[in-house]
């Protein structure tokens, strides 16, 4: 029996068509549920922190919690995914990312809500990994971009998006209930992804032991190309991560919005990334395409700080400049995901386990230095935010010059 299912499947990996509609939907629907879970109780902070009888900056910190399961899912979910179907496990990580809501809800101080979202974290996010080696397993090259700027694009449009979506709930129902309506979705998803999705096993399994997996590590530190696109895709989720988690002190308890206008204002950055991805996606040259979006980074970053220096009172001086300097982060992150594709990796689930581990840590631990050093200025976060983006314009345009 063991020897019957090695054969099958190398072939049912080595299957090349075009994705079909409904298995598409469900590769979106499913990186969603990570970006729910990350920023839709974002408009709620003030009030957990009331019920919790903590800070909001306490409260915050809980997304570092979050941050920080994201990064340990995305090793462990490749590392598992070497082994075992793709499909089966996202299904098991979204029944996951559901008790971490349900816990969350029951909260009874900030601790056990902290513990509750890195819960949630180990099990949704796992669909940053899986969904890509879905596509990886299943798709051929020339599909790849064209999903992957899709994902990208979801990715960017749902953490704005939905605090706006939580604004609007915030106003029925309680943040309890609205991690409850976490969890519902969280089950419906898992079932719906072993339904709609092809199973996605390696062509040569291999078993997760520490010997595998440091062999599987050492092969990707070898390439040269891992490097550079880990270090592309971590700078830039680092200057995005940290607007989403200062967002609510920034836009509320410096310029004074409102919860419905909070939600508002954030769709402003996510146009921006949008337009990024759009980018790429349509442009004959990635290479072109992102370097265009690089220099967008580099202007948007600068404007941010020039206009915090300047004292405006409006929000417009925060939004604006990160609407142009979020299109280098919306073109940079699928130009770094299909170069890590690219590599051809042995151990293929170790590989995109271990570069979304680094991209998702380097967000997490900048985001812990920033809180530790206690920014409470409009300059001072408008600085932290912007670094990132200049140095991620720095090395796009040094590592993608044209050579003889």
């Amino acid at each position: 029996m063991a020897e019957t299912s090695a054969v099958a499947e190398p072939r049912e990996a080595a299957t090349v068509r075009e994705p079909g509609r409904w298995t598409t939907v469900m590769l979106l629907v499913a990186v969603t549920a990570p970006q729910l879970g990350l920023s839709l109780l974002n408009p709620s902070t003030p009030q957990m922190a009331l019920d919790l009888h903590t800070s909001v900056a306490a409260v915050q910190l809980t997304l570092s919690c979050y941050m920080a399961g994201y990064a340990v899912s995305m090793f462990a979910a490749g590392v598992l995914a070497d082994r075992f179907d793709a499909r089966t496990l996202q299904a098991l990580g979204l029944l996951l990312f559901a008790l971490g809501g349900l816990v969350a809800a029951s909260a009874p101080n900030v601790a056990v809500l902290g513990a509750a979202r890195f819960v949630q974290a180990v099990g949704g996010t796992s669909a940053t990994v899986l969904c890509r080696l879905v596509i990886q397993r299943r798709y051929p090259a020339d599909a790849r971009m064209h999903l992957l700027t899709s994902l990208s694009i979801v990715i960017a449009a749902t953490p704005a998006l939905s605090p706006f979506l939580g604004s609007a709930l915030v106003q029925v129902a309680p943040w309890r209930g609205l991690f409850v309506g976490l969890a519902a979705v969280g089950v419906v998803l898992a079932l719906a992804f072993l339904q709609l999705v092809p199973r996605a096993r390696p062509a040569v399994p291999v078993p997760p032991t520490p010997r595998a997996v440091g062999r599987g590590i050492a092969e990707a530190l070898s390439r040269r190309g891992f490097h550079r696109h880990a270090v592309v895709i971590s700078l830039a989720w680092m200057g995005y991560f940290l607007f989403i988690e200062q967002s609510a002190f920034i836009l509320q308890g410096l310029y004074g919005a409102t919860e419905i206008q909070y939600g508002l204002l954030l769709i402003v950055p996510a146009l921006g990334y949008i337009a990024g991805s759009m980018l790429i996606r349509r442009s004959a040259s990635a290479r072109t395409a992102v370097r265009l979006g690089a220099a967008g980074s580099a202007v948007g970053a600068v404007a941010l700080v020039a206009l915090a220096a300047a004292g405006a009172p409006t929000a417009a001086v925060v939004v604006v400049p990160l609407a142009i300097g979020f299109l280098g982060v919306g073109a940079a992150i699928p130009f770094a995901q299909n170069g890590l594709l690219e590599l051809d990796l042995q151990a293929q689930g170790v590989g995109a386990g271990l570069f979304f581990f680094i991209q998702m840590a380097a967000g997490a631990a900048y985001s812990v230095v920033i809180e530790a050093l206690h920014l409470r200025s409009a300059l001072s976060t408008s600085i932290a935010i912007g670094l990132p983006l200049l140095a991620l314009a720095t090395i796009i345009w040094a590592t993608t010059r044209k050579r003889r």
